[in-house]
C-alpha cells in the first residue's frame, strides 16, 4: 500500500461508518431488531436496560392485536390517550386541539400530532392524516425524551380505517364533554363549608371521568403539583418570587379562610392601638427616586462618546446575535436619551454601558498595543470597569430589582469570560445566577403563570433565562462540574424567533414566532433550546458519578448528537439581505453546531486506548478526530472573516490542539490509517490555533499563560511522533516561539522601559503610530513579525523561519542546523512572568 493516501477517498470510503452519515443506514435498526429478538436473559442486563428502556406495553399490544387477528378473536381496543405527543413528552396539561396552544406558543405548531391508537399518530393541522410508524425504544434523559434514530423501522404497519375515522370523528365531541365536566369540578371544588373545610367531588362523581380515561387535576398528584407550581409565582413583570410546593407560604395558602380572619384581627383588635404601620407607597417613590439618581464613581470610568460609541457598536453586532441579553430599539431609545446633558445618568444604565464595554474592550485594537507587563491597556480597563460594576451590583437589593440587574449579571459574566478574569469562579459565577433566576421564577413560563407579566417582559424573561442556562451549561462542560439545570424543572419555552422591532414595552400580544429556517437575531437561542435537553443529559453523565456507558450506549448517543446537528438549519451564510450585518448568520450557525459537537470528544476519549485491542473502536478514532478537526475548521472560517467573537468567548483552540495531538499520538509511526495520513494536515490545523491564540494574546495580553506554552508544547511534541524533528530541536523551536510572542510583547510595553538601551533605534510606522490616535476598527490590523527595539547589546544574524531579532539567543555559526546558545544577558523578568506558571511540572511524562 502508498503511503501518499488520499483523504477525500478515504473519507469517501468512510462512508459505511455509521457517524458518517448520521448514523441513517440499517446497523442501529438492526442491533435493535436483534435486541427485541433476543433473549429474556439477555434483555434484562442492567446496563443495556438504562440506555435501551422496553417498548411501551401500548407497542407490544398492537403487535399482539395483528396476531390475534390471525390466531383468534380481536382483543379489545386500548383507549386512545387525548393529549399531543409533544405535551405528554413534555409532561404538560394540553389543550388538546390541533395544534394544541403549547405547541403554538412554543413555536412548534408541526410537531403537535395525536395518538389515535397506541403506535399510531395523527398528523398536524393542514396535513393529511396518514399514519406514522411506531418510533424506535426511546431513550429518556431528564424530563424529556429523544428518540434514538430518525429512521422508521423496517417494518411499517398498516391502521384500520375505521381508527381514524372513529378518532377524527370523536375528537370535538370529547372535547367539549372535557371542558364542560373539568368546569363542573371546578365549581365543586371551590365551594367551602361553614367550618372552612372545602366540599370535594365524591367518587361516584369522578366515577365517570376515570372511565373515560380523563385525568382529574383535584385528585392526580402530577396535575396537582402541576397546577399548584404555576400558582407558586407571585408579583408581576420582574418583579416576582417564586415559593416552591413546600415553601411555608404555599402551606399557609391551604388554610382556608386565614388571610381573612387575619384581617379582621388586625382591623377590630390591633389597628386601635396606633401600632405603626408601613407605608409601602412612600417607600416605593422613595426606591423609585434613588434609582434614577446618578453614581458619581461610575461616571467618571466612562470613555468619551466617540470610543463608547466604538465599543458599543462591536458588542452589538458580535455579541448580541448569540446571547439575548437586551432589547435593541429599547437600548437605543435609552442611550441616545443617556447623552442629553440636560438629563441625569442613571446609575443602573451607566453600569449597563461598562459591563457591556468590558466584553468588546479588547476587539477593538484602539489601544491594544500598549502593554503593562504581560496585560494590554484594554484589558486593565477592562478589569477597572468590571471591579466598579460588581462593587455596584453587590449593594442593590436583592428584593427590589428590575430587568436592567439581571441584564447587567449576564454582561458581567460575559464580559468576566471573554477577559478570563477570574476563570476559576466561572462555574460559581453561572450556578449563582441560575439560583437567583429561580427565586423569580424565570424557570417557569410566563404564559403559564397566574402572575401578571406583559408580552415584552415575557419575552424578556425567556431570552435572559436562556441566555443564564446556556452560560452554565457550557462552564460546566468545560471545567467537568455538573450543572444546576438538569436538577431543574425548565418549563419555560424557548424565545421566539422574532426580530426586537417587532415588538416593543407597549405591545398586547407578541408576533408569531418565524419558522426556523427564516434567520433572526433571536435564531440562536430558539434553535438552543432544541438540543438543550440532550446537552444537559450528557454533561450530567460526563460530570456526575461515574459511570461505564457500553459500546453501543456510546453509539446511540453519537447517532442523538448527529441528529440534532442534522436538524439545524443552513441559512444563507454569504447573503446581502442582512444590512449592515452580514455576519450574524454564520455566527449563530457555528456556534450550535460547536456546542454539539464538542460532546463527541469525551464520549470518545475512553475508548482511544482501546483501539489496539479491538479494531471496533476504530469508529471512536475516527468520531474523535473527525469532531475535533471540524472545530479547528469553523473557527478558522470566522478567524478568517475577523469574527473573533467565539474564540474569544470559548477554550476550543486550546482544546483542539491538544485533541488533536492526543489522537494522533495513539497511531504507530509506521502507521497507515486515516489519522497518521493526514498528520500533515493536523500540524496545519494545530498551526491555526496557535495564530488563534497569539492574536488574543497580542489584544489581551497572555493573562491565561499555560495555555499558549502548552499549545507551543504539543506543537513540539507532534513534530517528534512524526519524526520532523528531533526532541532537542522540538523542544527549542517551542522555547522560540513562546519567547517571539512575549517579546513582541516586551516591545509594546508602556514607557519609560527598565532596560531601555541608551543607542537610538529604528522605528518601525507601527511603533511610531499612538494607538489611541488610531482610527477604530472592528478588523484587526497588520502586526509586524517582530517589532525593531534594541533589547540587548549583543550582536545577532538571522536564521530562515525566525524572528529577525532574538536577542535570547546567541549568534549560530554558518550550520543552519546547529542548536542556538540562550543568551545570559537577556532579561524576561520585566514581564513579571514566573517560568513555573508558564512551562509548569509535566508529571512524569517526557518531552520524547
Amino acid at each position: 500500500m502508498s503511503r501518499n493516501f488520499d483523504l477525500p477517498r478515504g473519507l469517501a470510503n468512510l462512508r459505511a461508518i455509521p457517524y458518517f452519515r448520521g448514523f441513517t443506514t440499517g446497523t442501529m435498526a438492526d442491533a435493535q431488531a436483534s435486541t427485541s429478538m433476543s433473549t429474556p436473559t439477555s434483555i434484562s442486563n442492567s446496563n443495556s436496560s438504562s440506555m435501551h428502556p422496553p417498548p411501551d406495553d401500548d407497542e407490544h399490544e398492537h403487535d399482539n392485536d395483528n396476531e390475534d387477528h390471525q390466531q383468534g378473536p380481536a382483543r379489545k381496543r386500548q383507549r386512545v390517550r387525548l393529549s399531543c405527543l409533544e405535551c405528554r413528552r413534555r409532561k404538560l396539561s394540553c389543550s388538546r386541539e390541533l395544534p394544541c396552544d403549547r405547541c403554538i406558543k412554543s413555536g412548534t405548531p408541526d410537531r403537535c400530532t395525536y395518538e389515535s391508537r397506541p403506535g399510531s399518530t395523527l398528523g398536524p393541522v393542514g396535513e393529511k392524516t396518514s399514519f406514522v410508524p411506531p418510533p424506535a425504544p426511546p431513550v429518556t434523559y431528564g424530563a424529556e425524551v429523544r428518540r434514538p434514530s430518525a429512521n422508521p423501522p423496517p417494518v411499517r404497519r398498516e391502521v384500520e380505517t375505521s381508527v381514524l375515522r372513529d378518532a377524527a370523528r370523536d375528537h370535538e365531541r370529547i372535547r367539549r364533554l372535557e371542558l364542560e365536566v373539568a368546569h363542573l369540578r371546578g365549581t365543586l371544588s371551590k365551594q367551602a363549608s361553614i367550618d372552612g373545610s372545602t366540599i370535594v367531588a365524591s367518587p361516584s362523581t369522578l366515577k365517570d371521568s376515570v372511565k373515560d380515561g380523563q385525568s382529574i387535576p383535584s385528585t392526580t398528584p402530577q396535575n396537582c403539583v402541576e397546577v399548584s407550581e404555576y400558582q407558586n409565582l407571585r408579583g408581576h413583570d420582574f418583579k416576582t418570587k417564586y415559593f416552591g410546593p413546600h415553601n411555608a407560604w404555599s402551606s399557609l395558602q391551604e388554610l382556608t379562610g386565614i388571610f381573612h380572619f387575619m384581617k379582621e384581627t388586625a382591623e377590630e383588635w390591633l389597628k386601635p392601638l396606633n401600632i405603626q404601620k408601613k407605608d409601602r407607597r412612600k417607600r416605593k417613590e422613595e426606591r423609585e427616586k434613588k434609582f434614577t439618581e446618578g453614581d458619581v464613581v461610575l461616571e467618571a470610568l466612562l470613555p468619551p462618546k466617540e470610543e463608547t460609541d466604538s465599543l458599543v457598536a462591536i458588542y452589538l453586532d458580535q455579541f448580541e446575535q448569540i446571547h439575548r441579553i437586551i432589547h435593541l430599539p429599547t437600548f437605543k431609545a435609552e442611550y441616545d436619551a443617556f447623552w442629553d446633558p440636560a438629563k441625569t445618568k442613571t446609575a443602573s444604565f451607566t453600569a449597563l454601558l461598562l459591563s457591556m464595554m468590558s466584553v468588546s474592550s479588547c476587539l477593538d485594537m484602539q489601544a491594544s498595543n500598549k502593554f503593562v507587563g504581560v496585560k494590554s491597556s484594554s484589558i486593565q480597563m477592562a478589569e477597572k470597569w468590571i471591579k466598579a460594576c460588581d462593587e455596584w451590583y453587590d449593594r442593590q437589593s436583592q428584593k427590589h430589582r428590575k430587568l436592567v440587574h439581571y441584564q447587567i449579571a449576564c454582561l458581567l459574566y460575559l464580559a468576566k469570560r471573554v477577559n478570563i478574569i477570574k476563570k476559576k469562579r466561572f462555574w460559581t459565577t453561572s450556578g449563582t445566577m441560575i439560583r437567583d433566576s429561580i427565586t423569580v421564577g424565570l424557570h417557569q413560563d410566563p404564559d403559564h403563570v397566574t402572575a401578571k407579566i406583559s408580552p415584552y417582559y415575557a419575552e424578556m424573561r425567556r431570552r435572559l433565562w436562556s441566555t443564564m442556562v446556556e452560560f452554565d451549561v457550557q462552564a460546566s462542560f468545560d471545567q467537568g462540574l455538573p450543572t444546576l439545570i438538569s436538577s431543574v424543572h425548565n418549563d419555560s419555552d424557548a424565545p421566539k424567533n422574532i426580530d426586537d422591532d417587532s415588538f416593543d414595552e407597549n405591545s398586547q400580544v407578541l408576533p408569531v414566532s418565524r419558522p426556523s429556517n427564516e434567520y433572526t437575531a433571536s435564531s440562536y437561542q430558539h434553535l438552543s433550546r432544541r438540543s438543550l435537553a440532550l446537552r444537559v443529559e450528557l454533561t450530567k453523565l460526563l460530570t456526575g458519578p461515574p459511570v461505564e456507558l457500553e459500546w453501543e450506549q456510546v453509539l446511540q448517543y453519537s447517532d442523538m448528537i448527529t441528529h440534532e446537528i442534522d436538524q439545524l438549519p443552513s441559512w444563507d451564510m454569504e447573503s446581502e439581505k442582512y444590512p449592515g450585518c452580514s455576519q450574524k448568520p454564520i455566527l449563530s450557525h457555528t456556534l450550535l453546531h460547536l456546542q454539539l459537537r464538542q460532546y463527541l470528544i469525551p464520549l470518545h476519549q475512553p475508548y482511544l486506548k482501546l483501539r489496539k485491542y479491538n479494531s471496533k473502536y476504530q469508529v471512536a478514532e475516527l468520531i474523535y478526530y473527525t469532531a475535533a478537526r471540524d472545530i479547528v475548521m469553523m473557527h478558522d472560517k470566522l478567524y478568517q472573516k475577523a469574527i473573533r467573537t467565539l474564540y474569544f468567548l470559548r477554550e476550543d483552540t486550546m482544546n483542539s490542539v491538544i485533541n488533536l495531538c492526543n489522537v494522533t499520538l495513539h497511531q504507530p509511526k509506521d502507521s497507515l490509517s486515516l489519522v497518521m495520513s493526514n498528520a500533515p494536515e493536523t500540524l496545519r490545523l494545530i498551526e491555526r490555533c496557535i495564530a488563534m491564540k497569539e492574536d488574543r494574546v497580542l489584544r489581551c495580553g497572555n493573562n491565561d499563560p499555560w495555555g499558549y506554552s502548552s499549545m507551543c508544547a504539543a506543537y513540539g511534541l507532534l513534530e517528534t511522533h512524526m519524526g520532523i524533528k528531533t526532541a532537542e530541536a522540538a523542544k527549542a523551536s517551542a522555547a522560540e516561539r513562546f519567547i517571539s510572542l512575549h517579546y513582541k510583547l516586551l516591545a509594546f510595553q508602556i514607557p519609560p522601559y527598565p532596560n531601555a538601551p541608551s543607542h537610538p533605534h529604528t522605528t518601525s510606522p507601527q511603533t511610531a503610530q499612538d494607538p489611541i490616535s488610531r482610527a477604530k476598527s472592528i478588523t484587526p490590523y497588520p502586526m509586524e513579525t517582530t517589532p525593531a527595539i534594541g533589547m540587548a547589546s549583543t550582536p545577532y544574524s538571522q536564521r530562515e523561519g525566525l524572528p529577525l531579532s532574538m536577542p535570547w539567543l546567541l549568534p549560530s555559526t554558518s550550520d543552519s542546523n546547529q542548536l542556538h546558545v540562550p543568551n545570559p544577558e537577556f532579561n524576561f523578568e520585566m514581564l513579571g512572568s514566573d517560568l513555573n506558571d508558564l512551562w509548569g511540572d509535566w508529571g512524569t511524562g517526557d518531552f520524547t
